[in-house]
């Protein structure tokens, strides 16, 4: 006890070195196993991810949000004309002790030849119903209430949003709920939750992701 007095500065350094070691360890340990991931499945892996000028550029809202982006993990699924890629990213917002880091594992689809408007397409919760109820409203297809009820669609032309979210489309989104996606010209991003998905949760987005290309960006 007299040792943990008379030290403090030093104990609060040694506990903070071994926060950050244990960081860097499991930071690494993603990093191999990912690697390892693609070897297996004939992919190629990019550790350090797509730049965020190339991100930036693909006009989607995401990858202009806060400060500190960074993409890493990269996994390209497809190469072509269309791409698919499934990487970590994060950015942070606020500042000092009210600052929030934001993670994410997202599948990035660009070079599409469909007609993709600026848009946001995700899962509807209470939060979103209040603002509805006080004049925040959302896009709705009147013809698909399930998808209207589930998710909260949203994009600067309306008109173009109908024309990209057609029946097919729709009743997709009804059948595979949860998503949130965004849109922009010739470029979709989508995932499942905030946070970087576990290393065994890949293959399986991978395969969502591949599906979600090929029957909605079609």
């Amino acid at each position: 006890m007299e040792f943990f007095q008379a030290h403090p500065i030093a104990i609060f350094l040694g506990a903070a070195a071994i926060i950050v070691a244990l960081a860097l360890y499991f930071n690494w340990r993603r990093r191999k196993d990912l690697e390892e991931l693609a070897a297996s499945m004939g992919l190629e892996f990019l550790p350090g991810g797509p730049g965020q000028y190339e991100l930036e550029a693909t006009g989607l809202e995401l990858f202009r949000l806060g400060r500190g982006r960074k993409a890493s993990n990269l996994i390209k699924v497809r190469a072509g004309a269309d791409y698919l890629s499934v990487f970590d990213y994060r950015y942070t917002t606020g500042g000092g002790k009210h600052s929030q880091t934001h993670t994410f594992t997202l599948a990035l689809i660009g070079g599409l030849r469909s007609q993709v408007p600026q848009f946001e397409l995700k899962p509807e919760n209470f939060l979103y119903k209040i603002g509805e109820a006080i004049g925040f409203k959302d896009i709705d297809l009147p013809a698909f209430p399930e998808f209207s009820d589930k998710y909260r669609l949203t994009g600067p032309d309306e008109a173009a949003v109908h024309l990209f979210f057609t029946p097919r489309r729709a009743a997709w989104f009804e059948a595979n709920q949860g998503l949130w996606v965004q849109g922009a010209p010739r470029h979709v991003v989508f995932f499942k939750r905030e946070g970087h998905l576990p290393v065994s949760a890949w293959q399986p987005f991978m395969e969502e992701a591949k599906a979600f290309a090929a029957e909605v960006l079609r």
